[in-house]
């Protein structure tokens, strides 16, 4: 179970560029976007690599400014699984421009404490915001924005 709604399931794969909206709270819809379809966090590779912004709206068919000063959560890598089960909504592709990006994805190692960025190479220092580096589920992506906006965790 999740707080996520299911919007549309889909079988296309996501692009890079591609503006995305999921709903958690019945009248507001969230926003995130895809920024590399290539990235190895984890030990993972060709991971999807998005931003969940803060923004949120009450339709899903006007996309916000989308920023990287407006993140409601450090960059998050995951799988095709949040489009395929319908959690995660198509909306727009828009080319991706350098403002549009953080400088460094940085993503933290739990056990190691070290950290490494979006194509596995340890980094010097951590820089914020700084992920988990690991591969998140729909599931985990759920119980972060959730807890980022101040909901219950799902059962």
């Amino acid at each position: 179970m999740t707080n996520m709604k299911v919007l549309k399931k889909t079988k296309q794969k996501p692009m890079l560029g591609d503006i995305f909206s999921f709903q958690i709270l019945d009248d507001k819809f969230h926003w995130g976007r895809v920024v590399s379809l290539t990235a190895n966090v984890g030990g993972f590779d060709n991971c999807i690599l998005i931003y969940i912004y803060e923004t949120q709206t009450e339709g899903n068919d006007e996309i916000p400014a989308l920023t990287t000063s407006d993140l409601l959560l450090p960059p998050i890598a995951t799988n095709e699984l949040p489009w395929k089960k319908g959690y995660f909504k198509l909306v727009d592709n828009m080319e991706l421009k350098s403002e549009d990006l953080l400088s460094v994805h940085c993503f933290k190692s739990v056990l190691r404490g070290t950290c490494f960025d979006d194509k596995g190479n340890q980094l010097d220092k951590a820089y914020e915001p700084c992920g988990i580096n690991g591969l998140d589920s729909y599931r985990t992506i759920d119980d972060k924005v959730s807890e980022a906006i101040g909901l219950e965790l799902a059962p």
